[in-house]
């Protein structure tokens, strides 16, 4: 069981603990059960990032500008829990000597040499693999960078967003670039990334990007765990989140 799912037959989080002895619960000095559980900060963030993704879905038809803020905040996360996963990883798979390369926080390493570096780090994966010009690393690389452009704007003359409409009092849609009139001379580039389609304006932002967000976090991983020999995911490793009862003491 890992904390946030649901407890068996409505049961609370002694389930997680077969065969155990509930006497106490309710005893001795009253202080109930305690458990432990060690967090996986990645798998914490990518299912937060999953719901959102979700509900962005659900909001589309309703109002897209609500789907939009819903769709902003899933990537945001999925983004985040990529870092999270390769942190994570280097902090349980690799050689003591090596791991604080990639867990230091006060020296952080970008996070494309991270995912490049981590078997290599670890020892028992492969070097080779990681092409930062193909797939999936090229697209995840795009996704980094659209992540880091929100978080340094650059000057007004680099933010520049366009939008259409069928009259000048109507409703306005983001451009996309084949709305573009010749004349106006906006390229693609301008508008979208070439390698994921994702908008660099982040109001255009919609759930059909989370869907291909979220699959190229997923072959990400799949390539990373087989440039590990699959350690990373051995297991689930990179999601479980492991629980014991510690209070009672003996239970």
């Amino acid at each position: 069981m890992r904390k946030g799912d649901p407890a068996p037959s409505g049961r609370g989080p002694e389930a997680a603990v077969s065969g155990r002895s509930r006497a106490g619960a309710e005893g001795g000095d009253g202080s109930g059960w305690i458990i432990e559980t060690v967090v996986s900060p990645f798998h914490c963030l990518y299912q937060d990032a999953l719901d959102f993704h979700k509900q962005s879905h659900l909001r589309l038809p309703r109002s897209e500008a609500e789907a939009s803020r819903l769709a902003r905040a899933s990537l945001l996360l999925y983004l985040e829990a990529a870092e999270a996963l390769v942190h994570q990883a280097a902090a349980e798979l690799a050689r003591p000597e090596l791991a604080a390369l990639l867990t230091d926080p006060v020296r952080p390493m970008p996070p494309m040499t991270a995912w490049s570096l981590l078997p290599v780090i670890v020892g028992d994966g492969t070097a080779s693999g990681f092409d930062p010009d193909g797939p999936p690393w090229a697209q995840l690389a795009e996704m980094l960078a659209l992540r880091d452009s929100w978080r340094f704007p650059g000057p007004p003359a680099s933010r520049s967003a366009y939008y259409c409409s069928p009259c000048r009092d109507g409703s306005y849609e983001p451009l996309e670039a084949r709305q573009a009139p010749p004349g106006l001379d906006i390229a693609a580039d301008r508008l979208i990334l070439p390698r994921t389609g994702l908008p660099l304006d982040p109001y255009a932002l919609r759930p059909r990007h989370l869907d291909t967000a979220r699959s190229v976090l997923d072959q990400a991983i799949e390539a990373l765990d087989r440039r590990l020999g699959g350690a990373l995911t051995k297991a689930a490793r990179h999601r479980r989140e492991p629980v014991r009862v510690v209070w009672p003491r003996g239970t």
